[in-house]
């Protein structure tokens, strides 16, 4: 939850840009060496989250990670997009999948 709760407050700030590996990739594409760095720390987020799912006794663990890294990936976009504050969503979305795979 710490990684939700961490990604909120940021969103606030008008001058908040959103994921720079997202943004890099999105940008430069699939085979661009930089894009293959934010796909490598992407990597690292999602191994965080499913060594952190198993911990936790996740019925799934690579499913939940999975699902976490979209949910940190697709709030840190909406920020942006949307260009408002996540008000509590990135922190509930992740609630309601740590809730879904049994973790309380």
């Amino acid at each position: 939850m710490h990684v939700f709760e961490q990604l909120e407050s940021p969103s606030a700030s008008p001058d908040y840009l959103g994921c720079p590996f997202v943004a890099t990739a999105f940008e430069l594409k699939n085979k661009h060496p930089a894009s293959v760095v934010a796909r490598q720390f992407k990597d690292v987020l999602t191994d965080f989250f499913r060594k952190e799912a198993r911990r936790g006794g996740a019925h799934d663990p690579d499913l939940l990670a999975r699902q976490l890294t979209v949910a940190f990936d697709g709030s840190s976009s909406r920020a942006v997009v949307q260009d408002q504050s996540l008000g509590g969503l990135a922190v509930a979305t992740a609630t309601a999948l740590l809730d879904s795979a049994g973790m309380a």
